[in-house]
């Protein structure tokens, strides 16, 4: 009896997470696409996670990334691109697992800015989407708050609403979620690029306050 041929798939061409990233970084869909790809690339290079945050003067706003963790971690690893063609982000970096060379060191520093610019870009739209994310704008704005380190009664006194209004904001954003714990909900919401909100028509007009100080991220 002849042998059956083997049904088992020849394994597929995959490319590097970098040049993943240089093909699409700049056309990526949606910002879980976006984290995904930065996330991919930087571990490469021995760098376990991101953050995404926006600038505005001394300010920043938690945008998006794979590690939220790293805004209340105490860190010196940043690319800023104010210097750059493509200005008005942070990324925070996780701290590399090994010692980069300098050509390292500067195309993890590229890739950054390149990265904060389409961040910033997906941002604009998702600004203006509300009910598409699953989120309503308070949410994430509650959400954003809670990971800039704000308590429920800091967020409630600075957008003038209730203690209770904040609370149920982010039980909403958990029960939206399908997720356990607010800490999980922001984690989703951040890969997802849906915590900065430039615009709160549903909940005051404080939405200029959407800030992380820059004093605070060392």
């Amino acid at each position: 009896m002849p042998h059956a041929l083997s049904t088992a798939a020849a394994p597929s061409l995959r490319l590097p997470a970098t040049t993943r990233l240089r093909a699409e970084i700049l056309i990526a869909p949606d910002a879980e696409r976006l984290v995904t790809l930065f996330a991919d690339a930087l571990a490469e290079h021995g760098i376990g996670g991101h953050f995404c945050l926006r600038k505005s003067g001394s300010a920043l706003t938690p945008l998006l990334g794979d590690a939220p963790e790293l805004i209340a971690a105490p860190h010196r690893f940043f690319v800023d691109s104010d210097d750059m063609h493509f200005a008005g982000a942070r990324v925070l970096l996780a701290e590399p697992d090994r010692t980069l060379d300098k050509e390292e060191m500067a195309r993890v520093r590229g890739y950054a800015q390149l990265y904060a610019a389409r961040a910033l870009a997906l941002q604009e739209l998702a600004d203006d989407v509300e009910t598409d994310c699953g989120l309503s704008l308070r949410e994430r704005y509650v959400l954003g708050r809670r990971l800039a380190g704000l308590a429920p009664v800091d967020i409630a006194l600075e957008a003038q609403l209730s203690v209770q209004t904040v609370t149920s904001a982010i039980d909403n954003a958990v029960a939206r979620l399908g997720v356990a714990t607010a800490a999980e909900a922001i984690s989703i919401a951040a890969r997802r690029g849906w915590l900065a909100v430039t615009t709160l028509q549903n909940c005051s007009s404080s939405s200029e306050k959407l800030t992380y100080k820059t004093a605070q991220n060392g």
